[in-house]
């Protein structure tokens, strides 16, 4: 909590040609849909609120992933660890875990990208 997982994800939509406008952070919502500048679905998902995978399969999050392909940007996957899994092995694309750190300066995060596959 609070390591700047949003404004991280802010950033990288922005990146993409997205303006996220007053969506704010998929926590409630569970996840939200933007297109980017170059038409492709994106898929920002916040995990924390859900209790169950069968709760996780309600929302339809999968038919984005592997239906409609969308890249996603997907907080929180470490409570379900076999989703977690699955996701990185079933994947049709690069899969890249993205882990932000407190530094002394509490203004700063260390950023690190890891291939999820290297594991």
């Amino acid at each position: 909590m609070g390591a700047g997982k949003s404004t991280f994800a802010r950033s990288f939509l922005a990146a993409l040609g997205i303006s996220r406008g007053g969506s704010g952070s998929p926590t409630f919502a569970i996840a939200h849909e933007y297109q980017s500048a170059s038409g492709a679905l994106v898929l920002h998902a916040d995990f924390y609120r859900l209790r169950s995978e069968e709760e996780l399969e309600e929302t339809g999050i999968n038919s984005a992933l592997w239906e409609r392909r969308a890249l996603a940007l997907l907080e929180w996957t470490s409570l379900f660890p076999e989703y977690q899994t699955q996701l990185i092995q079933t994947s049709a694309g690069r899969v890249f875990r993205v882990s932000l750190d407190f530094c002394e300066n509490e203004q700063l995060r260390k950023v690190r990208i890891e291939d999820a596959l290297a594991d």
